[in-house]
């Protein structure tokens, strides 16, 4: 399913570190002065701007992420335990989910993969006009 949305939609996400600065959004933690974790989703990983970049709580990290898709971004940096803490995969398989009848009507998939998905998520056919498939 993750691989189906991000061909979909276009998506590059990596973990490595040397693409930090080669990417529309980077997602990663810091430690401030007096020894707190943040967390930081920014466009510009160079000055990212404390008031609206910079997070407490990793709990709405996936949701900014999923903002940031929303918003036009396609490639990401994500620091590897903020990957695994915040849960990225499961919203990368809830907007999947959210996005089934446009990947269906994609062409990113097979067709036997089209099947599958039509039947799994209970689409009827009509409602995703395969007919011009």
């Amino acid at each position: 399913m993750i691989e189906i949305l991000k061909s979909q939609l276009g998506l590059n996400i990596t973990t490595d570190i040397n693409e930090f600065d080669k990417v529309d959004c980077t997602i990663y933690s810091e430690s401030t002065a007096d020894g707190y974790d943040v967390y930081v989703v920014t466009n510009d990983s160079k000055s990212p701007h404390i008031c609206e970049d910079v997070y407490y709580y990793d709990h709405d990290i996936a949701d900014r992420f999923a903002d940031q898709i929303k918003w036009g971004d396609t490639s990401f940096y994500i620091d590897d335990d903020i990957y695994e803490d915040c849960y990225i995969e499961d919203k990368l398989v809830e907007m999947f989910t959210e996005s089934v009848e446009d990947i269906v009507k994609g062409d990113v998939i097979t067709e036997e993969e089209r099947k599958f998905l039509i039947e799994e998520y209970g689409l009827e056919e009509k409602d995703v006009n395969l007919e011009n498939k």
